[in-house]
């Protein structure tokens, strides 16, 4: 597999240190992510999602250590993220493809400063990976952390954490983004307070993403350690 690779990137204490992504487009790629997520995540082991789906392989030194994705963001919304994005119900239609959700981040090994690094060059790259896929401007990325974990690593990134999720039974967790009005009455569950997840936010930029391609920066350059 022929890999192309990011202009810079970011190292940790040891120069020879190097991190990138890269944008899975290939089912070659898909597998090598599957099978990192079914032997490593350790709540939720499977690739199965809902909707829009962009997604990029972890390289740690050249070698595949992890993947990470987003897509489409989430309906219902939980009423947190309504407050701060300041909207109701009803506004949060229209804006419902400006946002996408962390829906997997996954690695086969602990690497010191690994996680935010790659937050940030998903964050950079997203905005114009979005536009270029479904032609909608990306403002905000989103994620849910849960199964007692405590989302250290998005708040090493300084993501913000908002609130909670409503909490359903495990059994009855399911997308309903695409549903319609009827679908919605059926499937309704009144929350429980159980398996409530924090939510995690973070504004993206399309200006500096756009920089940053410009620069040659975005998802297929070349890359090196400094």
């Amino acid at each position: 597999m022929i890999l192309n690779f990011h202009k810079t990137r970011y190292a940790s204490n040891m120069a020879s240190d190097i991190i990138d992504i890269q944008l899975i487009t290939s089912s070659e790629q898909r597998d090598i992510a599957r099978k990192i997520v079914e032997q490593h995540h350790s709540y939720v082991p499977t690739m199965d999602s809902v909707g829009r789906r962009i997604d990029w392989l972890i390289y740690h030194n050249y070698q595949v250590v992890g993947m990470i994705g987003i897509g489409s963001s989430v309906y219902p919304p939980p009423k947190d993220l309504l407050r701060y994005l300041g909207v109701t119900k009803d506004e949060y239609r229209p804006i419902f493809n400006s946002l996408a959700n962390n829906w997997r981040f996954c690695v086969s090994t602990h690497i010191k400063n690994l996680g935010t690094q790659v937050l940030k060059l998903v964050r950079n790259d997203a905005p114009i990976e979005w536009k270029k896929k479904y032609g909608d401007e990306l403002t905000h990325i989103l994620t849910f952390v849960g199964a007692d974990k405590n989302g250290a690593v998005y708040r090493a990134d300084n993501w913000e954490h908002i609130g909670h999720t409503a909490g359903l039974p495990e059994h009855k967790s399911s997308s309903m983004k695409w549903d319609s009005g009827e679908q919605l009455k059926e499937k309704f569950v009144k929350p429980t307070g159980e398996n409530k997840k924090m939510i995690f936010i973070k504004p993206v930029s399309i200006q500096k993403s756009k920089i940053r391609e410009q620069a040659g920066l975005g998802s297929g350059g070349q890359f090196f350690s400094y």
